[in-house]
């Protein structure tokens, strides 16, 4: 039984490409759905080659990806973002071959879904996984993807890293006194005065209660000792509350990380140092 059907029937995009000898490739056409995602006529593109349509970075992406279906002969799928009509978009393309009766590909459909909101929904699901509610930082889990996307870089450049445990100083004696409101408004003004205090490749989380991690791209215990006196005068000169007029503190230790080590176990050290840098009296 021989199947045909009107590609102008589908409300996906579809794009009909002939293969021709030495990988090139030419547009047969695009159906109705292709016409209103694009902006343009299948009648301007139909008949030319990659290389006659887009600029030559597209047209060289798009001889890539074609040939490795006509290399494989197997159908592939990627997700890209685009402009294809004003504003970039987000697209999921699956491009099935067509074989021949030798078993060779000889056209290739380009199948396109628009996908623009539901990258949207995962993004903002995305954010809203990885971000303190409380203070807009990330938190404990983007933490950790952040120490593995630096630990992955670090084996391209051997570069070491540290990592700080910073703790606000009598949060229970505002809490109980002034009520948690203020105590909230104290956490919110120090992590923004860390975050300020950060690199633009450093990361800081709020990880619970009022407790921060750091990431610091310092490579030396010296330079790490230098980064934390100034961490602390950075909260040490924040101007005073209208509720708590009280100096402001945070207690802080840390670690280099070397390439091999632990990070959970460097971790751990930099949490060690941060006890040890709190004095009684701040507990």
């Amino acid at each position: 039984m021989e199947l045909s059907f009107d590609l102008n029937a589908l409300d996906v995009s579809v794009f009909v490409v002939d293969v021709e000898d030495r990988a090139k490739f030419r547009i047969f056409g695009m159906n109705a759905a292709a016409e209103r995602e694009t902006g343009s006529l299948s009648a301007s593109f139909a008949g030319r080659l990659f290389e006659e349509c887009f600029e030559p970075a597209m047209a060289h992406i798009l001889v890539e990806r074609y040939t490795k279906c006509v290399r494989t002969r197997k159908a592939f799928q990627f997700e890209e973002l685009g402009s294809l009509v004003s504003d970039e978009q987000w697209y999921r393309t699956t491009l099935s071959p067509c074989l021949d009766p030798a078993g060779n590909v000889c056209r290739i459909m380009a199948i396109s879904q628009n996908i623009t909101a539901i990258k949207r929904v995962q993004f903002e699901m995305k954010e809203f996984a990885f971000t303190d509610a409380l203070t807009g930082l990330a938190n404990r889990r983007a933490f950790d993807e952040a120490i593995a996307d630096a630990g992955a870089e670090a084996g391209y450049t051997g570069r070491s890293f540290s990592m700080v445990v910073a703790d606000l100083n009598g949060l229970k004696r505002i809490n109980d006194t002034l009520g948690h409101r203020v105590g909230d408004d104290v956490i919110r003004l120090v992590g923004a005065s860390l975050q300020k205090a950060l690199k633009s490749n450093e990361t800081i989380a709020r990880v619970g209660g009022d407790e921060f991690y750091l990431l610091l791209r310092e490579t030396t215990r010296n330079a790490l000792d230098d980064r934390l006196v100034r961490l602390r005068e950075t909260i040490e000169s924040i101007p005073p509350l209208a509720e708590y007029n009280e100096p402001i503190t945070i207690s802080a230790g840390g670690a280099v990380w070397n390439p091999g080590d632990d990070a959970y176990e460097v971790l751990a050290t930099a949490d060690a140092e941060m006890y040890i840098d709190k004095t009684p009296s701040a507990r």
